[in-house]
C-alpha cells in the first residue's frame, strides 16, 4: 500500500447538463487517466474498468492531481465500493495549492506553459465532443496527457521549490511557491493506525459536541490509541484520566508527541 498515482478524470456529460456544480457526481467517467510511480506505468480505463482502479487505490498512500478535491474524486465516488479508502489515501491537489497562494483560479494549461514549456494537447470540451463520436482512443490520449503534464508540473514543484503560470492580467510569468519536496502529510485515519500499532502517544486538538465543562468546544488532548472501530477511536485521554471515545470527523489536529505507551496486553505475566 506504498504506491502514488497521478490521476485525471473525462466525464461523459457537461455541468450544464446535469444542473451546474451541484450535480458534480451526475458527470459519469468517459476515461480515467492514472500514472503510477511504483510501476512507472501510464493506463487510461474506460468506465467498465474502473473497478481496475479502486483495485489500485487500495494499494496507495497518495494522489495527485489538478483540481483533485473539488472534480476528479468527487466524479469518481459513485464508482467506488468501498469509500473508506479515501480515508487512508493523502492527496497533493496542485490546483488548491496554488489558488491558496494566488487568490484565484489558474488552469493546468497555463501553468504547463509557464513551467514545462508545453501545451494541453487539447480541452474538455472536446474530449466530451469526441467521447459522443465514439473516438475513445483519442479521450484516452487527451487524459493520459494530461496525467504526464500534471505528474512533470509536480516533479517540477519537488525539483525547484516553485511552479511557474502565465497571468492573464499582466500577461508575465510569475511563480508560486510550494512544498511537494517536504511530502505529504498522512491522514489522520493513518497517523492513528501507525501510532496505535506502534504505541506512540499523539497529540490531538478535538471539538466536542458539547462544551460540558465551560472549557470552550475545542481542547487539546494527549491520547493513546486502543482500538479504531470505523470513524470511532477508543483512547484514553489523559485530560479526562479515562477511556473515552473519540469521532474521527472531530479530530482537526493530530500530531505524534515521541512518547510511547503500554497496554494492558503488551504486559505478559512472569513465568515462575
Amino acid at each position: 500500500m506504498n504506491d502514488t498515482l497521478v490521476i485525471d478524470l473525462e466525464t461523459k456529460k457537461s455541468f450544464a447538463e446535469v444542473g451546474g456544480e451541484r450535480n458534480i457526481t451526475q458527470l459519469g467517467i468517459s476515461v480515467a487517466g492514472v500514472y503510477s510511480y511504483e510501476r512507472d506505468e501510464f493506463t487510461a480505463f474506460g468506465e467498465h474498468e474502473l473497478g481496475r482502479l479502486e483495485d489500485m487505490l487500495h494499494e496507495t498512500r497518495h494522489i495527485i492531481g489538478f483540481n483533485i478535491n473539488h472534480f476528479d474524486i468527487p466524479v469518481l465516488k459513485p464508482y467506488v465500493k468501498d469509500l473508506s479508502v479515501f480515508e487512508s489515501i493523502a492527496v497533493t491537489d496542485l490546483y488548491q495549492d496554488a489558488v491558496d497562494f494566488l487568490g484565484h483560479r489558474v488552469g493546468l494549461n497555463a501553468v504547463a506553459e509557464a513551467t514545462l514549456g508545453e501545451s494541453k494537447s487539447g480541452h474538455g470540451l472536446e474530449a466530451l465532443e469526441w467521447f459522443r463520436q465514439g473516438r475513445v482512443e483519442e479521450v484516452k490520449r487527451y487524459c493520459l496527457d494530461d496525467v504526464r503534464l500534471t505528474r512533470d508540473v509536480y516533479e517540477y514543484g519537488k525539483k525547484h521549490g516553485h511552479i511557474l503560470f502565465r497571468s492573464f492580467s499582466d500577461n508575465k510569468i510569475h511563480s508560486v511557491p510550494v512544498e511537494w519536496a517536504k511530502g505529504y502529510a498522512k491522514p489522520a485515519r493513518v497517523v492513528l493506525e501507525d501510532a496505535m500499532h506502534n504505541r506512540k502517544r499523539l497529540a490531538i486538538e478535538y471539538v466536542s459536541s458539547e462544551d460540558n465543562d465551560g472549557l470552550g468546544f475545542k481542547k487539546t488532548r494527549l491520547i493513546d490509541v486502543y482500538a479504531i472501530k470505523g470513524d470511532e477511536i477508543e483512547a484514553y485521554c489523559h485530560l479526562r484520566k479515562s477511556v473515552r471515545i473519540f469521532r474521527l470527523n472531530r479530530i482537526t489536529k493530530i500530531e505524534p508527541t515521541g512518547e510511547s505507551y503500554v497496554m494492558a496486553g503488551d504486559v505478559q505475566p512472569a513465568l515462575f
